[in-house]
This record gives structure tokens, C-alpha cells and sequence, in this order.
């Protein structure tokens, strides 16, 4: 799992450790940081050249492709006086940064947009200067370097949904979902959720379905949540899955399921944060494990509170190889073993390379 940039001004400059670190020093109160996590061993890693990266790190819009973390957009601080609208690659492999080629129509510097990505393009969907807020949509081309702007919000047309930021997207191959977010002073519901077609090049609203069973029926308003996606296979459906948010001053820590064929939400009432946490970073495994990184855990006396913690939680049964892998390494700290005992113990080479690099 992978982090990228970030956002503490409670960092004392005196902090012990911080303070002897050169990149610390010229980007704080934002993170120039890339790490990675190993979910193995449960170990941070911080990657050393990172020094090209930008300093716009804040609310960046961030995806994996092809062994590639690409960043675009976000801001530095104060926020909203220096925004990007630029294309990142940090290569994994070997540590490396760099600006990716842009050219045509480019969207405007902006942060807190979305991304997905299909085929070879990258769709950027909404953002905000800090003081205007947009839904528009752009597509980069990976293979020419190409922006266009796919379509641009006018009011015009009635399904074209209100700008925002810090929302989250679903894609099921031709169609992003636009999934909450908000403004400075509002955020937006997903009972009615705003739907763009890559193929048509056009807005609709879905009307989804709530809850049978629980009160309430829908996930509240909410921006600032996480969001990840995962394919049924027994279903052959998309799921979506959001987990906590914040709307004004009020932050969640429920977990909601959206199936994008059915268009129904379930309440998963027996999975909950463990905390209220809003700006936090979420991601899934092949097998199905869902990681929670970071985030505002609380405010207290006008102080906001952040955390480092990582939790995680199964979406769906993991096959019976990865409940044995899970308890083996539990029990027997693998993690503590060479390469040679791991293969004397019988350990498969496909969990080994999960051990070591």
C-alpha cells in the first residue's frame, strides 16, 4: 500500500525527528513524502527520490496503473493560492519521479478532484480553486500526452451536476458515478447520484435504492470519505464500498455497500470505523482486504486531531489460501525469517516474495 503527500500543520517545528529532515524543512506543514507499507510484515518504507516531486500535495488526486502512482492536481499552503493541473509519475520500481508531457486543452489548476482510468486514458472528474467549484470532465491520453476537455459545466442541461470537491468516483467500465463530495458549505446526498457516460459524453441521474432494514435508508451527505470498488464474482457485479466522511462539522464512521447493477445500498452494520475519520485514504487488495490510512480522527478545542493508524477489514470470504497464509504469519512472525527457513518451513514462493523484496 502507498502513500503520497499529505497535510499536518500540529508537526511542532522542533518535532526530533522531523526537524533533521531536509525535504521536511522546505515542504512542511505538507508531506513531499512517498512511502510504501508492506501488509505482510506490517513495516513502513519511505522512498528516498522524491525531491521532484511536486509541493502542490494536498487533496491530490491519486491512481495506481501499470506499476505507476500517478498524482495530479492538489495545492499547497495556504490552500488555494497555488493549485496544480499537473500529471505525476512516481515509478515503484525504481524510485524515480517524473513531470508527464502535457498537451492540448489542459483543465484548470485545481485540487480535491477524482480520477479513474480505462483503457489508456485518465478521466479527472470535478475540483476547486478553493473558491469556485466545478464537475467538469477531462480525459489525458497516456499514450499521446493529450488533454481534452470532455464536457465543461454550464448549467445548460439539467443533469449536469453541482461542482465539488474531495467526492468520490465508481466506474463500471462506461459509466463514473459521482459519489458525495461537497463545497465549503454543503455536501451532497447519494440517494440521487449523478452519473457521466464516457461513450455519449453525457450527465444522467440514478435513482438508487435504500436499505430495507436499517434506518437510515441512504448514506447521509458527506465529503471527505473513502471509496473503494471490487468485482462480485458470484454476482458478476461492481460493489462499492464508502466509509466515514464529514458533513459540516459533523464526521462518520459507517460503512455503506452500493452495487452498481442493482443500484441498491446496504448499511454493513456490523463493520464500522473505529473512529468518526474524514480525509482519509482507502484502498483494496485482489483478495478483498480493504486498508484505511490516516485521516481526522477529532477535533477538540478548535485543534484538529490526525492519525497514522492502519486498519483493515475483509469485503468478502478470502480464498482458503489466504486464511491459511494470514494465520501462519500471524503465528509463526514470518516476518522475523530468512529467505532459507521460509523455504524450509514449505512456505510458498508467491507468499515469500510477499516477505521479501
Amino acid at each position: 500500500m502507498y502513500s503520497i503527500g499529505g497535510f499536518n500543520p500540529s508537526v511542532p517545528a522542533d518535532d526530533p525527528e522531523m526537524s533533521k529532515d531536509e525535504v521536511w524543512r522546505e515542504s512542511k506543514p505538507l508531506f513531499k513524502e512517498l512511502w510504501r507499507f508492506n501488509l505482510a510484515t506490517k513495516t513502513w518504507e519511505r522512498y528516498r527520490g522524491q525531491k521532484n516531486l511536486p509541493i502542490e500535495l494536498a487533496s491530490t488526486a491519486v491512481l495506481l496503473f501499470q506499476q505507476k502512482l500517478i498524482v495530479y492536481g492538489g495545492t499547497a499552503v495556504p490552500f488555494g493560492e497555488s493549485c496544480s493541473n499537473k500529471l505525476y509519475a512516481c515509478d515503484l520500481d525504481n524510485d524515480s519521479v517524473q513531470e508527464l508531457p502535457a498537451l492540448g486543452n489542459l483543465p484548470d489548476p485545481q485540487y480535491g478532484q477524482a480520477l479513474v482510468t480505462t483503457n489508456n486514458y485518465i478521466y479527472t472528474v470535478g475540483g476547486t480553486t478553493g473558491y469556485d467549484y466545478t464537475c467538469d470532465v477531462h480525459r489525458y491520453d497516456l499514450r499521446t500526452g493529450l488533454w481534452e476537455s470532455m464536457y465543461i459545466c454550464s448549467g445548460g442541461d439539467p443533469m449536469e451536476p453541482p461542482g465539488r470537491y474531495r467526492h468520490e468516483l465508481a466506474f463500471d467500465g462506461r459509466r463514473i458515478f459521482v459519489l458525495g463530495g461537497g463545497t465549503s458549505t454543503d455536501s451532497f446526498g447519494f440517494s440521487d447520484i449523478s452519473v457521466y457516460d464516457v461513450e455519449t459524453n453525457r450527465w444522467s441521474i440514478v435513482h438508487t435504492h435504500g436499505d430495507g432494514e436499517y434506518q437510515p435508508r441512504y448514506p447521509d451527505p458527506r465529503r471527505c470519505h473513502g471509496a473503494v470498488q471490487y468485482l462480485d464474482a458470484e454476482s458478476e457485479s461492481i460493489n462499492v464500498i464508502i466509509s466515514g466522511g464529514v458533513c459540516g462539522n459533523f464526521a462518520y464512521k459507517d460503512v455503506w455497500r452500493l452495487n452498481l447493477m442493482s443500484l441498491q445500498w446496504t448499511r454493513i452494520v456490523k463493520c464500522w470505523l473505529p473512529t468518526p475519520l474524514h480525509f482519509h485514504s482507502v484502498a483494496i487488495t485482489p483478495a478483498g482486504k480493504m486498508y484505511t490510512f490516516g485521516g481526522v480522527v477529532d477535533k477538540r478545542n478548535a485543534m484538529t486531531i490526525r492519525t497514522s493508524d492502519v486498519h483493515s477489514a475483509w469485503l468478502m470470504i478470502p480464498s482458503l489460501s489466504e486464511i491459511c497464509w494470514e494465520a501462519v504469519n500471524h503465528y509463526y512472525e514470518l516476518r522475523t525469517k530468512s529467505k532459507d527457513e521460509l523455504f524450509d518451513m514449505g512456505i510458498p514462493i508467491k507468499y515469500i516474495k510477499r516477505l521479501v523484496d
